[in-house]
């Protein structure tokens, strides 16, 4: 029996009212390259799926870096953005005009609020609410725990008794008289790892309304010349500085004390497996207790085709107990980007405690340093600053002046344009 016309508009009008599209919509979503994540954020969408009857996904992969930003601002250009985009911290700032504002679908300061305040400089533009965290990371300080009982140093077990910079230093140098350790610290060449010290400091890159470029000189200084002086007592090996081997690769070796990176390595060495027991310790301190934080967010477009949907996709999982589910699926190594949520870390939690109350003594500022698309602009050219000071062929003021005219015509065209 064909249905009559009443029960057709009783089927149209529940759609509408419960919130589920008329007709069958196909959202686009680009995701990372990222073996550890791709699947388990696949599994959530098809959830939401299942649970939004008529919402379906067309999801790419793309390789973080220049592809991504080829690909994002080609879209753009056509008038064509996806309606989903995963992006990272060095990214998110670069899209904030473009970017759909879930402040106009929720309450946007209770939206922010869910959050941890270094993540919530990342996801706003002003009013707007850019977009939301899908976890966190966060730099951190791993020890080799055989070298270290063999020289009979202990590292920092609680936040009151963390270390400074001349005692982290200090063990170090007592660690490596051991014949058989060849590395004092396996440190990560990146802007964002040596940027730790910068912020210890108590400096940042970009002054907060963007007109000036390491705004606090002293802080520089001081975080120049303490990672200098680790260069040159060879306790970062030119391996890492100016080499560029992997951090990880090194300390995986059982010749380095200590790794300066990022909780993201946990997994491989944890489910890898070492030769040696490991564990982690707290960053030191200057200044400050600060550390690098960083993660993967979900943003929309203004302009999509379907962003109301996507709002109300991303919407979803900004719930708690979406959050936990799609971290306890990776099994723990990732961390909440959001308050108060009991996320079960499961064998990497006493691995992530030191990072996790690192994180929480960094201030928010940090983020939003951290966030300025100048900087993800600059990165080559610091980096290549970086090197050429800690390496001792480039004086002191030299690297700053270099540093600081690299920045001026970049923030100078951002005034112009008036952002």
């Amino acid at each position: 029996m064909k249905p009559s016309f009443f029960n057709i508009v009783c089927a149209a009008a529940w759609l509408f009212w419960s919130g589920q599209p008329v007709h069958a919509i196909t959202l686009t979503v680009l995701l990372l390259s990222n073996a550890s994540t791709e699947k388990p954020l696949q599994r959530l969408l098809d959830q939401y799926s299942r649970e939004h009857p008529g919402v379906n996904f067309n999801v790419s992969i793309v390789q973080y870096g220049a592809a991504l930003t080829a690909k994002i601002n080609t879209l753009l250009a056509g008038g064509q953005p996806p309606d989903v985009l995963e992006v990272t911290t060095a990214y998110i700032q670069t899209y904030a005009d473009q970017a759909l504002d879930l402040a106009g679908y929720t309450n946007g300061d209770d939206l922010l609020n869910r959050y941890l305040p270094s993540y919530q400089a990342f996801i706003k533009s002003g009013r707007k609410v850019i977009g939301i965290p899908l976890e966190a990371t966060v730099n951190g300080l791993f020890y080799n725990e055989d070298l270290f009982r063999q020289a009979g140093i202990s590292v920092p077990s609680d936040p009151e008794h963390v270390w400074t910079w001349a005692q982290f230093k200090d063990a170090l140098e007592k660690v490596m008289k051991l014949p058989t350790c060849r590395i004092g610290v396996a440190y990560d060449c990146s802007v964002q790892r040596w940027s730790n010290l910068l912020y210890q400091s108590g400096g940042r890159w970009i002054s907060p309304d963007g007109n000036a470029f390491l705004p606090d000189l002293p802080a520089a200084e001081q975080a120049l010349t303490f990672f200098r002086s680790l260069v040159a007592a060879r306790l970062v090996p030119t391996s890492s500085w100016p080499g560029k081997t992997d951090g990880g690769q090194l300390f995986k070796t059982g010749v380095a004390a200590m790794m300066w990176t990022g909780n993201w390595e946990l997994k491989t060495l944890v489910e890898g497996g070492t030769r040696f027991p490991f564990g982690t310790t707290y960053f030191p301190r200057n200044v400050i207790r600060s550390a690098c934080p960083g993660g993967e967010f979900f943003i929309g477009f203004a302009r999509s085709p379907y962003h109301d949907e996507a709002a109300k996709l991303m919407l979803w999982w900004a719930q708690p107990s979406i959050t936990q589910r799609y971290l306890e699926s990776l099994g723990g190594s990732l961390l909440s980007p959001m308050k108060d949520v009991p996320v079960n870390y499961g064998k990497y939690a006493a691995y992530l405690k030191p990072m996790i109350d690192d994180l929480a003594a960094t201030p928010p500022w940090v983020a939003e340093d951290l966030a300025k698309p100048e900087l993800n602009l600059l990165q080559n050219d610091l980096l290549d600053q970086l090197i050429l000071y800690s390496t001792g062929r480039t004086p002191l003021g030299t690297a700053i002046n270099n540093m600081k005219n690299l920045a001026a015509q970049l923030l100078a065209e951002d005034r112009a344009h008036g952002k």
